[in-house]
């Protein structure tokens, strides 16, 4: 089985449509041949996915998404399926879509017209839905009879193949601003679609199979953003003969009493991550704590007088400070927080410096030097004073706003951890893991990224590249320990799936 690729480009519907008027109008693919193209690939995938499926109900809207459907019902049909159309619409097929269901009748196809919606006595006896109502091209809620059958397919409790994207869930976004298909695999047409890859979205796709469609893969059409697997291929590696410093040097800015523990699994998993040296800053009350607990960083003390003037001086030969794990939120911490993003030099802010860029955003957005912000959704809610739950269902949106406010790479954490440049660079995790769920493994992360960028990545790839880091140590670590949980400091023993296969990291 061929694997996943490391990187893989993402439409949003613009670019879905983009593609099609390409491979239509330049390179002279006729649309019906896509349309027929499409629909084999997606019917293959429901035989091989469901083989003891017999009775398929394939539902239909008006477009070229119904189209696909036509065509899938005579193929399923022509494979010994029982296959019957639901038609879903108060305008007749037309174009494209209209000569499939010429196709699909002469083949023997039962069509059923229900353009009020009623489809519930339809999925009565059937083993299988085919949702292939809405496209890409879709947005907004479902209303009227799209709704009504997109509830009956719901309450049916039947497993669902989406064509393209499940019906109501936004191509673009993974909004889903109303009634949405849950679909148990989603077949996605030539390219992957970025609303599958984004929640809640990308909660209700199932799986996703990219599909081609005899499109060429190396199309001009530009993607809204790609993928992200494995960012190994990313990073540049050391040069030989190089010193520590060149390696990288991070500067690790926090700590408070209670909290001594974050600044040191940031140290540790910068140098797992190929940082040439690591130096420490925290409060002189738990300074013997966290450097009894570190053998390979300098940990030195931050004087509570003039913690400014001490910070400036560590900074000199630092290409990464990393800011904020355990620095807590007393009145200290406040002048630290304002001395480290007063530096020009590049910064990984995080945890509770977060909570105190909250208190004044000017802060951080006048800074000139890169700067990434690691908020999960909590923080981002504070920073962008709004809602949590309103982040859940606009997570993009959400780390636009952030990067507006910031100026900042904005990393958002999530199962599909978001990583969005000011330039518009959007990079997407596609991969999760559960047991990453755990005290400290945000604090693994930024340690990541500090040593990316100490490393000489730019902060956008950096932060994409240590997010597809982070969770492949966690997969790691949780195979080693099956039904057993992961803490912080096993993900540390697994960040070597950051060095290149066969050189150097």
């Amino acid at each position: 089985m061929r694997s996943a690729p490391a990187q893989t480009p993402l439409y949003d519907a613009t670019g879905a449509r983009a593609i099609d008027a390409h491979a239509i109008d330049d390179l002279g693919i006729a649309g019906i041949d896509l349309m027929r193209a499409a629909a084999a690939a997606a019917e293959r995938v429901v035989r091989g996915r469901f083989p003891s499926a017999r009775r398929i109900v394939v539902i239909c809207g008006a477009g070229n998404n119904g189209g696909d459907g036509f065509e899938v019902a005579r193929l399923l049909l022509l494979h010994g399926r029982e296959a019957r159309v639901v038609q879903v619409a108060s305008r007749p097929a037309a174009g494209d879509a209209a000569t499939t269901l010429a196709d699909a009748l002469a083949g023997g196809v039962e069509l059923i017209e229900r353009p009020d919606g009623e489809v519930a006595d339809l999925l009565a006896d059937a083993d299988l839905v085919i949702d292939a109502l809405l496209g890409t091209g879709a947005s907004g809620a479902p209303t009227g009879a799209i709704e009504q059958a997109i509830t009956a397919v719901l309450d049916s409790g039947l497993p669902v193949v989406s064509l393209d994207v499940p019906s109501g869930v936004d191509a673009s976004t993974g909004e889903v601003p109303g009634v949405a298909v849950h679909a148990d695999a989603t077949v996605a047409f030539h390219g992957d679609k970025l609303g599958l890859r984004i929640a809640p979205g990308r909660n209700l796709a199932g799986r996703i199979f990219v599909a081609p469609i005899g499109i060429p893969a190396d199309t001009a059409v530009a993607a809204a953003a790609v993928g992200v697997r494995d960012g190994r291929a990313l990073l540049p590696g050391r040069s030989v003969g190089g010193s520590k410093y060149d390696a990288g040097a991070v500067l690790v800015i926090g700590g408070s009493v209670g909290m001594a523990g974050a600044p040191g699994l940031v140290a540790a998993a910068a140098l797992r991550a190929g940082a040439g040296v690591v130096t420490v800053l925290v409060p002189e009350e738990i300074q013997p704590t966290v450097a009894s607990a570190l053998r390979e960083a300098m940990v030195r003390p931050l004087s509570s007088q003039r913690p400014d003037l001490e910070i400036e001086r560590y900074a000199e030969r630092a290409r990464c400070i990393v800011l904020g794990p355990g620095i807590g939120r007393e009145p200290a911490a406040e002048v630290i927080v304002r001395a480290a993003l007063a530096l020009d030099r590049p910064l990984v802010v995080d945890a509770d410096a977060l909570w105190w860029v909250a208190r004044d955003p000017a802060a951080i957005a006048g800074r000139t030097a890169p700067t990434v912000i690691t908020p999960h959704a909590g923080e981002a809610a504070r920073l962008l004073d709004i809602d949590a739950e309103h982040i859940a269902q606009h997570r993009l949106a959400t780390a636009q706003a952030l990067v507006t406010l910031t100026g900042a790479v904005a990393l958002l954490k999530g199962a599909d951890t978001l990583v969005l440049a000011p330039d518009g660079r959007l990079g997407v995790r596609l991969d999760d893991c559960a047991a990453l769920a755990t005290a400290g493994s945000g604090d693994v992360l930024a340690g990541l990224i500090g040593a990316c960028v100490a490393r000489g990545a730019d902060p956008w790839t950096a932060a994409i590249a240590g997010a597809a880091a982070h969770v492949a140590a966690g997969r790691s670590a949780a195979a080693t320990r099956p039904g057993r949980a992961i803490i912080a400091g096993d993900l540390i023993e697994h960040l070597d799936v950051l060095a290149q296969p066969g050189s150097a990291l």
